[in-house]
């Protein structure tokens, strides 16, 4: 990758508008049951907070940089799930991560916005404003954990070498039903039995800050959209953690799966994944 300019004003534009979109989430958070629809599958929600909060993100990235594109989820200010034109630059927008979540009633959901040049994430902002935390990063500029109070913790991954210690997670797709279509479960009954624990909280981003955090030793999931992993990528790389696709290659922003984790147990649970 040539050298970078200057990435704190992207990250702080990013910040400023994944918390606007976050105030407006919890605005309307109240009436998320009420307004929830199918976006064709039943499971897959679509609620009138996304695309609200998804105006306030994109709306605020097109004034402030007109030249860049836009890929976000819902399709309100650009195609849905498709790049607004061709540019080397490009910010990836999920106004909302975790709609399941949000429409039942569990804070675990978030404001996703990522900054791609060239197709490599180098700035991620992931809001949840339920919880109270925002992760921020850039490419080497190191990741954080900017609490509701203020108070900021450094992001870095755990050092949990032993795979049998570790506590891992993942995540279901929606049209796991279609045919041909992986489920995941018959990666969860290969790897559960031999690590720590497993956990599915609903949203892939925040999944991904949590192995940014060392809260999680790793993470893996299928069917995923660039706009379900490329912010909370960035934050796993700059925490000192590795990312790759299944194979451990470079695919995983656009090639529908992920495996993130520490480092150290990245191999293992590949090795089990691919059986």
């Amino acid at each position: 990758m040539n050298e970078l300019p200057d990435l704190r004003p992207f990250l702080a534009v990013a910040q400023r508008l994944a918390l606007a979109a976050g105030h407006e989430l919890m605005a309307t958070r109240s009436e998320a049951s009420a307004g929830a629809q199918s976006k064709g599958r039943r499971r897959e929600l679509v609620t009138a907070a996304d695309r609200a909060a998804e105006q306030i993100v994109v709306g605020g990235l097109l004034a402030a940089f007109p030249e860049h594109a836009v890929l976000a989820e819902e399709g309100v200010l650009t195609v849905a799930g498709q790049a607004s034109k061709a540019a080397e630059w490009t910010w990836i927008v999920d106004p909302l991560d975790g709609t399941t979540n949000f429409v039942h009633g569990l804070p675990h959901f978030a404001v996703a916005i990522a900054l791609a040049y060239r197709n490599q994430p180098v700035v991620g902002v992931v809001h949840a404003p339920a919880l109270g935390e925002t992760f921020l990063g850039a490419r080497g500029l190191g990741a954080k954990r900017v609490f509701a109070d203020g108070r900021e913790q450094a992001l870095a991954v755990s050092r949990t070498a032993d795979f049998a210690d570790a506590l891992l997670a993942t995540g279901f797709s929606y049209n796991r039903n279609e045919a041909g279509r992986d489920d995941n479960t018959g990666h969860v009954a290969a790897i559960l039995p031999h690590c720590r624990d497993l956990r599915r909280l609903g949203s892939a981003e925040l999944d991904l800050c949590y192995v940014a955090a060392g809260v999680y030793d790793g993470y893996w999931e299928l069917y995923l959209a660039p706009y379900d992993v490329a912010a909370g990528a960035v934050l796993v790389a700059e925490a000192g953690g590795l990312v790759t696709d299944w194979g451990g290659g470079e695919q995983w922003l656009f090639g529908q799966q992920v495996v993130a984790s520490n480092g150290l147990v990245h191999a293992e649970l590949r090795r089990r994944l691919l059986g």
